[in-house]
Parts: structure tokens; C-alpha cells; sequence
């Protein structure tokens, strides 16, 4: 009765609003269940780090329309010299965190003066953390690199376990990753490239084997995320969580497979992957940088158009996620929370670079090449250096390290891991230093 007092335009008003309130419920609440993971970050920064997010994100729409020409006085202190000096620091900060076995201590808080306990602890990263060092080794040819890296191997190596004759994985906290098995395969890859060793031949066609036996799981060209996940084979099935990470490193691994053994099954894994994993939701920012280095190796390689075209497609679109305000202090970060995370983006974009130099592409060199620098610029603003004002107690567990961010100080092997391997790309592709190690 009292609502026939109101209007019939009133009425459809209040209708359109209910039913846009439910629908607004309805999407954020499909969001936050389908990427779980990327709400509960969200959730937990500072209410300064979400309003510094969305600001930037805004930063980020209008660049997109009207990009901002670079600004090279802002980073012209990035040269080979403090490149190559900061890598060094670096590596260096890394085997001080390496102990007799070959692990590394996952992080370091210099504010606690606390290691992590071996219970904090993550396989990718030790995985990924000895990858630098080869990196850094292909650079400088200090053996000290190698070495730790060679321990590193042996300590990942017991964690390795056999499906059959044919395959091999790693098991580590009850969890066998598609890219626990990718990851330590690019180290040895590297060390075979590098120094012609062939003493881990037979453990990395198994366990490319067992990288290709993920793929066929779905006969779609996708690689599943997990063997096993603390006993549920059919963990993405059940939960509906695929990784937006592994699949990238699984297609490097496959790339620098085929270019070291020439068999022809990788290259066509990689292609079947290709026809899966351009459609547009793989757009991810995780995605990216992994799958942009694996394309750029498999088109240097195969020298086939799809290859750079894809690659080239992927970093344009990283690049949107740049932040090009050059008077924000963040200026060459990525993300709205910006982070030591911008070194994985550094890493694609040095062979981004490579990519566009092998086509002549110069526009794209040009404008890669910047980017990479400003890039370099903000991971700079990050290492803990002597002049730093850190306890003195605490000076000598901190000096080469990379913090999270400008206001969270703790050192993790893999913010700092992913800063080296990308000054390292950057130092051979973008300054053009020769390898003095690399065996031709």
C-alpha cells in the first residue's frame, strides 16, 4: 500500500539500484573466489597501500592513452658499472645465506635480527635462487658462483623422486610442483651450456618427461600445476586453482631443453601449449616473464614469426603495468603495491630486448631498453648498501640484499634473486657484455 504512494519512474529506480547492489555483490564475490590468492594480499596491505594502489592504477589508465616520454636524467646513474657492481653485491649477499648442505636460509629480518626457521621454506625459491647464481657465473666467471650453485643442485637433488623409468619429480612439503620440476632444470641446463658437463643428462629428459606427462593430463596444450598436492592428485580439479606462474617456467625449461638435446617433442609441446595459452585470461602479470623468456629462446632458436610475435605481444602488454610518473618515487616499478617483484619483469625484458635486436626491431628496442632502465632505476632504491642506516650488528647479514619494498626491510632469496638474474640479462643484452665464461 505505501509503496503505490511512489511514482512508477521511484519505483524502477529503487528495482535498478537493488538489482545493481546484487550484482556488484555478486561479482566481487565470484573475484574473491576465483583469485583467492590475489584477494587475500589485497586484504592484508595497509590502508596507504590500497589508497597508493588505486592512485596508481589511475597513474597507469591515462599512460596507457597519452604514454609520457622517458626521462634519462632520472636514470642516468644506471650504467654497466653500477649494474655490474650491484649484481656482485648481490650474489654475494646470497652465498652468505648459503649453508654447508647447499640450501640457503630463506630471509632475513634486519629490524629482528631473525633467519627464517627451515620450516619457512620454499623449494621454487631455493630452486630459483641457484638459476641466478649461473646467471652471475655466465657473467663474471667467478667459480665461487658456480660452485654454490653446483651445491645448491645437490641439496634440490634429494628431493627428486621417480614416476616410473622415464620421469622424475620433486617432492618437498608433501607438494610436487609443475615448476619445482621446471625450475631446477633451468640451473642445470645452464651449468651443461656453460661448462659442457653432462652428468645430469639423464635426470633432466626425466624430468622434461614428466613435465610433458602433466600436458597430456588435459590434452588442451595446458600443463597442469601439480603432480600431487599433500596426497590429492586431483587438487586443481577439486579446487579450481590453476598457477598463472609454473606453466612459464615449464615452457623455459622446455625451450633450453630443446636447444641443448634438439629433440623435436619439446618444441611441439611448446607449440600445442601456444594455442592454449594465448587466449586473453592468460594475460596475467604472473604469466608473463617466464613465458616472454621461454619464446624469445625457442624463436632464437626456430627463428619462426609466432614465436617473437607472441613474445613481443606479452611484453607489450607487461609494459602497461609500469608506473611512468617521473616525479613519483616508484617511477620504473610495476603494480600498484610496487616491490622487489619488478625484478621477475626485468628479467623478460632483457630478453625482450634480445628478442627485438635478433628481429631489428628498433622501435621496440628503443623503447624496451628504457623501460628496462627506469626498471633498474627503482630495483636500485632497494639493495641495502654500507652507507644504509642498519644496526651495525646487522650491517654485514644485510649489504647486497634486496628489501620487499621501501617500507617492508626484510630480505627474501628471492626478491634478490630475480634483481641479479635481471641485471645480469641487462648487463648482456642491453650494455653488450660478452660472456666470459659462456663455452662456444
Amino acid at each position: 500500500m505505501r509503496m503505490a504512494r511512489f511514482s512508477p519512474r521511484f519505483r524502477l529506480l529503487c528495482v535498478l539500484f537493488l538489482v545493481l547492489v546484487l550484482s556488484a555483490v555478486s561479482v566481487c564475490h565470484y573475484l574473491t573466489r576465483r583469485y583467492s590468492k590475489e584477494w587475500n594480499y589485497w586484504k592484508r596491505l595497509s590502508s596507504s597501500e590500497k589508497s597508493l594502489a588505486v592512485e596508481l592504477e589511475i597513474e597507469r589508465f591515462g599512460h596507457r592513452i597519452f604514454p609520457p616520454s622517458l626521462q634519462p636524467d632520472c636514470y642516468s646513474h644506471v650504467t654497466l658499472e653500477r649494474l655490474e657492481h650491484s649484481m656482485r653485491l648481490g650474489a654475494e649477499w646470497i652465498l652468505s645465506m648459503q649453508e654447508p648442505s647447499g640450501r640457503f636460509q630463506y630471509w632475513y629480518d634486519p629490524v629482528l635480527g631473525q633467519f627464517s626457521s627451515k620450516t619457512d621454506d620454499n623449494f621454487l625459491r631455493q630452486a630459483g635462487t641457484s638459476f641466478s647464481l649461473m646467471l652471475v657465473y655466465k657473467m663474471t666467471a667467478d667459480l665461487r658462483y658456480f660452485t654454490a650453485a653446483r651445491q645448491s643442485v645437490s641439496y634440490l637433488l634429494q628431493f627428486k623422486k621417480q614416476l616410473g623409468v622415464d620421469k622424475a619429480y620433486f617432492l618437498f612439503n608433501e607438494k610436487a610442483k609443475l615448476g619445482g620440476i621446471s625450475l631446477p632444470m633451468l640451473t642445470m641446463l645452464e651449468m651443461r651450456q656453460l661448462t659442457g658437463t653432462r652428468e645430469f643428462d639423464e635426470t633432466l629428459v626425466q624430468l622434461a618427461n614428466m613435465i610433458l606427462f602433466l600436458q597430456e593430463k588435459y590434452q588442451t596444450g595446458q600443463y597442469k600445476s601439480t603432480y600431487v598436492y599433500r596426497g590429492n592428485y586431483a587438487y586443481e580439479k577439486e579446487t579450481g586453482w590453476e598457477s598463472k606462474i609454473y606453466p612459464g617456467e615449464a615452457l623455459y625449461a622446455l625451450a633450453k631443453m630443446y636447444l641443448a638435446f634438439g629433440d623435436p617433442q619439446y618444441k611441439h609441446s611448446m607449440d600445442w601449449a601456444l594455442e592454449f595459452y594465448s587466449r586473453e585470461r592468460w594475460m596475467s602479470q604472473a604469466f608473463l616473464p617466464w613465458t616472454i623468456s621461454a619464446f624469445v629462446s625457442l624463436y632464437e632458436q626456430a627463428r619462426e614469426p609466432k614465436y617473437s610475435e607472441y613474445a613481443f605481444n606479452l611484453t607489450d602488454h607487461l609494459l602497461k603495468q609500469q608506473n611512468l610518473d617521473s616525479d613519483d618515487e616508484v617511477y620504473g616499478s610495476f603494480h600498484g603495491v610496487p616491490s622487489s617483484n619488478t625484478g621477475s619483469y626485468m628479467e623478460a625484458l632483457g630478453d625482450a630486448v634480445h628478442l627485438a635486436q635478433l628481429v631489428k626491431d628498433q622501435q621496440r628496442l628503443k623503447l624496451y631498453c628504457g623501460r628496462a632502465k627506469i626498471g633498474y632505476r627503482w630495483l636500485l632504491m632497494l639493495q641495502y648498501v654500507k652507507s644504509d642506516p642498519v644496526d651495525s650488528d646487522h650491517l654485514g647479514k644485510t649489504v647486497g640484499g634486496f628489501r620487499k619494498s621501501l617500507v617492508k626491510p626484510r630480505l627474501r632469496i628471492d626478491n634478490t634473486q630475480h634483481a641479479i638474474s635481471s641485471f645480469a640479462k641487462g648487463l648482456e643484452f642491453i650494455f653488450g657484455v660478452d660472456s666470459p665464461a659462456y663455452i662456444k
